[in-house]
C-alpha cells in the first residue's frame, strides 16, 4: 500500500526504548577493553533518542570487560592468524558479540569458527563446514596484539 493512502495514526507505535540483551542466570557477556571504549564513543556520538543509542545504553552496563591473556592458545580477546588451504593468511580477533565485525576481522566468540579456535595453538588445525564443503585452516600464530600490516 502506498504511503499516500495511510494516516499517521495507522503507523504502529515503536517501543520507547530498546531492550537490553537477555542474559541467562550466570551468563557473562564479555567485551574487550578496546571494544568497550569503541561502544562508549559510538553512544556519545549518537542522538540519544535513536534506537541504536537506546540499545547501547541498555547493553553497556551488562558487559564485563575482559583483557586478553594470550599465552600460546586462542582465548577471548586474542588475535589468531589462520592459513587456508591455498596458503592465504588472515588475522582475526576473537571478541564479544557486541563488538564483532567481519569487515574489521573481529569474530564473535559465539561464532562457529571462534568456538573451533578456542584453546587452539600454533600448529593446530580446525575444520570449518561451509556450504561448498569443509575448509581446513591452520593456526599460524596466537597473540595479544595484532601482527600489523
Amino acid at each position: 500500500m502506498s504511503k499516500a493512502f495511510t494516516r499517521e495514526d495507522d503507523v504502529p507505535d515503536l517501543p520507547a526504548s530498546a531492550p537490553a540483551p537477555h542474559l541467562e542466570p550466570g551468563e557473562v557477556r564479555y567485551v574487550t577493553p578496546e571494544g568497550r571504549r569503541a561502544l562508549q564513543r559510538e553512544l556519545a556520538s549518537l542522538d540519544p533518542a535513536s534506537r541504536r543509542a537506546q540499545t547501547l545504553a541498555a547493553t553497556l552496563p551488562l558487559l564485563t570487560v575482559h583483557a586478553p591473556r594470550c599465552e600460546g592458545t586462542a582465548v577471548f580477546g586474542c588475535y589468531v592468524v589462520l592459513r587456508d588451504e591455498t596458503g592465504k593468511e588472515t588475522e582475526w580477533r576473537i571478541v564479544g558479540p557486541d563488538e564483532a565485525d567481519a569487515k574489521e576481522r573481529r569474530l564473535s566468540v559465539a561464532s562457529p569458527l571462534a568456538r573451533e579456535l578456542l584453546g587452539k595453538a600454533p600448529g593446530d588445525t580446525v575444520s570449518l563446514e561451509l556450504p561448498r564443503g569443509t575448509m581446513e585452516l591452520a593456526v599460524v600464530a596466537v597473540a595479544s596484539e595484532p601482527r600489523g600490516p
